[in-house]
């Protein structure tokens, strides 16, 4: 959730000052209880439990650290927000399993599609959506890895009032749902994934959605992510310069919810989600973080993206600028967990206050 006017969450620094986490054999447990408000939901509050470990019977170094993160949200206006995603690396990293699934009920400003004044197409929307992310990679060599990917995604009892949703009627506006299969690849060497000092990191995907019924849509979804870690220590021993390249490229008829958007607390922060909606978008990141005192850091960022009409025709719209600030307090040290706090700001006076866990990449 973005543009939140205030976001509080209650953390026991001084009791993870004397404990990292609770053992548990290979797990370290982290757990958050939050409370929030923002214009949209009013008073929220919920938890959040994020878990790291190793699969291995015996400690090694080959093996990477695995992580999974589960939360639930209640507001008082009976709204809620429930997800899981778990990233776990199998014994001598033969496997990677990924999945990421969630329910939601939340009201969202809708700003249009394909416009590049969103602000004229303001309007709140509220649906129900079920999500699933679903990815199985297995070792071919050194750091590649190939599988398939399934994702799945239904947004029903969605609410438009009578403004500009309506009018517009997206793809999708009356309800649907979509299930898509993939090839993947990744090359996989970054030293820690959650605060990744070091390596690369590469993920391709190319979505397949057919038509399975009158209530979804047909397309295909090229998604490619790529990320660079460069240690450095100017005032700690866990500084990094951190880079980020983003291709989202779909071709058919694409519902407005899968469609590519900007914003929200990973891609392009300090732009409300789906402020910019467009078929095509391409972003870059770049990112300091260092360790300041105790367990308190400091990230500082800037970024920009395109988003034109076709794949290859790059430049059809205006640049859309980001940069922001942020505060790291660092919950688990030998993991290097961090809860962050940021601050971003985009252009046309755009700008959302990120309350999280683990970096943004």
């Amino acid at each position: 959730m973005s543009k939140l006017s205030l976001f509080l969450i209650f953390i026991c620094v001084s009791g993870y000052a004397q404990q990292d986490s609770i053992p548990m054999k290979h797990f370290r447990f982290t757990p958050l209880p939050v409370i929030y408000y923002s214009p949209e939901t009013r008073l929220g509050f919920g938890a959040l439990l994020a878990a790291n470990f190793e699969t291995s019977k015996a400690l090694d170094t080959t093996t990477k650290k695995s992580y999974a993160q589960t939360y639930f949200l209640y507001t008082i206006n009976k709204q809620y927000d429930w997800g899981t995603m778990m990233r776990m690396y199998t014994p001598g990293n033969k496997y990677i399993v990924y999945g990421k699934f969630n329910y939601t009920f939340f009201p969202e400003y809708y700003y249009g599609i394909e416009t590049e004044d969103p602000e004229s197409k303001k309007d709140t929307i509220q649906y129900n959506r079920i999500g699933a992310d679903v990815r199985l990679y297995k070792l071919l060599a050194k750091h590649f890895f190939a599988g398939i990917a399934g994702r799945y995604n239904r947004i029903t009892n969605i609410d438009g009032g009578q403004g500009h949703f309506i009018e517009d009627k997206p793809p999708g506006y009356n309800d649907y749902w979509v299930l898509g299969v993939a090839p993947a690849f990744t090359i996989e060497t970054r030293d820690n994934y959650v605060y990744p000092r070091k390596g690369f990191y590469l993920e391709a995907l190319y979505y397949i959605y057919p038509t399975w019924s009158r209530k979804t849509y047909r397309f295909q979804s090229f998604k490619l992510d790529i990320r660079q870690y460069y240690p450095v220590n100017l005032f700690s021993t866990i500084d990094v310069v951190a880079f980020q390249f983003l291709a989202n490229v779909n071709t058919g008829h694409v519902p407005f919810k899968d469609m590519a958007d900007i914003g929200g607390s990973y891609t392009m922060r300090g732009y409300y989600t789906g402020f910019y909606r467009y078929n095509n978008l391409y972003a870059f990141q770049a990112e300091f973080r260092t360790q300041l005192w105790w367990r308190l850091g400091l990230a500082l960022w800037a970024g920009g993206a395109l988003t034109p009409e076709k794949w290859y025709t790059f430049f059809d719209h205006t640049i859309k600028p980001n940069a922001g600030i942020g505060l790291r307090i660092m919950m688990n040290r030998k993991d290097r967990l961090n809860v962050r706090v940021d601050q971003g700001f985009g252009k046309k006076g755009q700008n959302g206050f990120y309350l999280d866990i683990a970096e943004a990449y």
